[in-house]
C-alpha cells in the first residue's frame, strides 16, 4: 500500500516539475492530459483551452499536442455547460443525453468532462470518452481527478496568470489596430464614420454547398468587379457581400446597404446620390450613399425595383466614376464596388425591357448563388444552436432536444435563415428550462408535412390519354411553367428547348403578347 502511494507521489512530483518549468500551453496541457488519462479509464482523452470569449480550442489529444485546432463555440454542448456552471459533468448514455445532441462523434457511449480551474476561473476542460465498452463513470472518477488538480494548484495559478496576460495583450493589439485604421482614414483626408466601417461576421454552415459559396466569395474578394448575389429571400445574401468586402482591399472603407424596394423613385435617388438645396443662406448639401461609400462597397438588394432612370444613372456612375446629386450642377467623384441582389431572374426583366441590358451585363460580370435552407439541411442544427445562444449571457444559454432538432430539419423553411432565427428566438422565450423541447417550436413548423408530388403527377398523366399531340405538348409546357413559378428560363432548360422557342410556343397559345416575343 505504502509502495503504491509512493509511486503516485513520485508521478505527481514529476508532473509538477514539468508544469512549473513551462508556460508553453501546448506542452503544459498535453503533459497534464497524458497524466490524467492514466488516472481514469477511457478510450480517448482531450483538453480544450478556454478563450476569453468562453469559446474553447482543442490543445491536447490523447496526451499529445493537437495538430488541428478544433474549436467549440461559446455555450456549445457539454463543454459549454461545464464552462458555464464550473462543475464536472458526465453521462453514461451520451447518445440519448440532450446536452450531447449537437455532438457529432459517432460511437461515444460515455463521456466525462472536468473543468480545470483556479480560483473559480475555468481555464480548460478535460474530456474523457468511452466507445463500446463496459466502462461507466461515477462520482468516484470525479473525486480522483479533483485530487490530482488539487495537488497542482501552483502550476495552474501560473498558467492562469499567463493566459490572462496573453488574452489582455491580444485585446489591446486589436484596439491598437482599429485606432491605427481610424488615423489612417483621417490621414487620407476622409473622416469615415465608424458606423459605416464593418467587421467580418462568421457565416455559420459546414455543408458542401456553403463551403462552395465561401470558396467563390473568397475568390471574388480578390477581384475588383461589380457582381450579383442570387438566392431566395432570407438566405443571407448581404452576409456574403459583407464577407467579400471585409476580405477585399476596400475593407478599410465603408460598406453600405440599400433596399431598392423601400423608397419611391425620388427618395431613392436622393438616398443613393444625395441632393443639394439652394436658398438665401447658400447651398445645403446632403451626401448620398455612393458619395459616403467612396472607395468602399454598396450592397443593393431588390435591384429589380430600380426605375429605368435610376438604372441609367447608376450605369453612368459605374462607367465614369462620377454622378450628380439631385439638384446639383457639378458632379461628385466616387469609386464604389456595387454588389447587387435580386430574388428574380433579371434576364427575364431584360427581355421585357424593364431592366437595362448594359447595366445587367456590367453587374453580371460574376455571380454567386446562396443556397436555400432546404438545400443545406445539414446546417440547420448548427444554425439553430448559434441563434439560440450567440447573444446570450453564459448563464442563460440553452440546448436543443433531439425532438426539436428533428422538427426543424423536416420543415421546408420558405423564409430560410431569417425565418429560422425568428423561430429560435421565440422558442428560447417559451422554454423555461435549459432544454428547448419540440413543443416550444412554432406549431406550423412541428405540424408541417411535405406534400406528395409523385402520386399527383401520375394521376395527372392518366388524363392525357385521349389528347392530341399538340394538346399534350401545351399541357406539359404549361404544367412545367407553373411548377417552376413562371420562370421561363428554367422552364426552357427543363424542357430542353431555347427560351426563344418557349416564347413562340406561349405566344401561339395566346398566353403572352407579340411584343414580349
Amino acid at each position: 500500500m505504502n509502495q503504491a502511494v509512493s509511486k503516485k507521489e513520485a508521478k505527481i512530483e514529476k508532473l509538477m516539475s514539468i508544469l512549473l518549468t513551462t508556460l508553453d500551453e501546448k506542452l503544459f496541457f498535453s503533459s497534464l492530459d497524458k497524466f490524467l488519462k492514466n488516472e481514469i479509464a477511457c478510450d480517448h482523452s482531450k483538453i480544450y483551452i478556454v478563450r476569453d470569449d468562453n469559446s474553447a480550442v482543442l490543445i491536447s489529444n490523447d496526451g499529445k499536442k493537437a495538430k488541428k485546432s478544433a474549436k467549440l463555440d461559446r455555450g456549445h454542448g457539454p463543454a459549454g455547460h461545464v464552462i458555464k456552471t464550473r462543475r464536472p459533468y458526465f453521462s453514461n448514455s451520451a447518445q440519448r443525453d440532450p446536452l450531447f445532441a449537437s455532438q457529432k462523434e459517432e460511437g461515444i457511449q460515455c463521456e466525462l468532462i472536468m473543468p480545470i480551474s483556479h480560483e473559480g476561473i475555468v481555464i480548460a476542460t478535460a474530456h474523457f470518452q468511452v466507445k463500446d465498452s463496459e466502462i461507466e463513470y461515477s462520482m468516484e472518477d470525479i473525486k480522483k481527478l479533483q485530487e490530482v488538480l488539487e495537488q497542482i494548484k501552483q502550476p495552474l495559478s501560473n498558467m492562469k496568470m499567463y493566459l490572462s496576460a496573453k488574452h489582455l495583450n491580444e485585446s489591446l493589439m486589436k484596439k491598437i489596430e482599429l485606432k491605427e485604421k481610424e488615423l489612417a482614414n483621417k490621414g487620407e483626408g476622409h473622416a469615415v464614420s465608424d458606423s459605416y466601417l464593418i467587421e467580418e461576421k462568421e457565416i455559420v454552415g459546414k455543408s458542401e454547398s456553403m463551403k462552395e459559396v465561401l470558396r467563390v466569395a473568397d475568390k471574388l474578394s480578390q477581384i475588383d468587379v461589380c457582381f450579383f448575389v442570387e438566392g431566395e429571400k432570407g438566405v443571407g445574401k448581404e452576409m456574403v457581400a459583407r464577407r467579400i468586402h471585409c476580405r477585399s482591399e476596400r475593407k478599410k472603407r465603408p460598406f453600405m446597404s440599400v433596399d431598392c424596394s423601400s423608397l419611391d423613385e425620388l427618395s431613392l435617388e436622393k438616398e443613393l446620390f444625395g441632393h443639394e438645396i439652394v436658398d438665401f443662406n447658400g447651398i445645403h448639401v446632403k451626401n448620398g450613399v455612393f458619395e459616403i461609400a467612396n472607395g468602399g462597397t454598396v450592397f443593393l438588394s431588390n435591384i429589380e425595383k430600380l426605375t429605368i432612370h435610376l438604372q441609367s444613372k447608376i450605369c453612368t456612375m459605374i462607367n465614369e466614376k462620377a454622378a450628380y446629386r439631385v439638384g446639383a450642377q457639378k458632379p461628385f467623384k466616387s469609386d464604389v464596388k456595387i454588389v447587387a441582389a435580386s430574388n428574380l431572374e433579371l434576364s427575364e426583366k431584360v427581355k421585357s425591357g424593364d431592366f437595362r441590358e448594359d447595366l445587367y451585363f456590367i453587374l453580371n460580370t460574376m455571380s454567386i448563388r446562396v443556397p436555400s435552407l432546404r438545400e443545406r439541411v445539414e446546417d440547420i442544427e448548427t444554425l439553430a444552436t448559434h441563434f439560440l445562444n450567440a447573444s446570450r449571457a453564459q448563464d442563460e444559454q440553452k440546448s436543443l432536444s433531439p425532438g426539436a432538432i428533428s422538427a426543424l430539419k423536416t420543415y421546408n423553411w420558405p423564409g430560410n435563415v431569417r425565418e429560422l432565427q425568428n423561430i429560435i428566438e421565440r422558442a428560447f422565450i417559451l422554454s423555461d428550462g435549459m432544454i428547448v423541447e419540440k413543443n416550444h417550436i412554432s406549431d406550423h413548423v412541428v405540424e408541417f408535412k411535405a406534400e406528395p408530388c409523385e402520386s399527383e403527377d401520375k394521376e395527372e398523366n392518366i388524363t392525357f390519354g385521349e389528347l392530341t399531340l399538340d394538346e399534350l405538348e401545351k399541357r406539359h409546357i404549361c404544367h412545367t411553367l407553373e411548377r417552376l413559378g413562371g420562370n421561363k428560363t428554367k422552364t426552357a432548360k427543363t424542357l430542353g428547348i431555347t427560351v426563344k422557342t418557349l416564347y413562340n410556343k406561349l405566344h401561339s397559345y395566346g398566353m403572352i403578347q407579340a411584343k414580349e416575343v
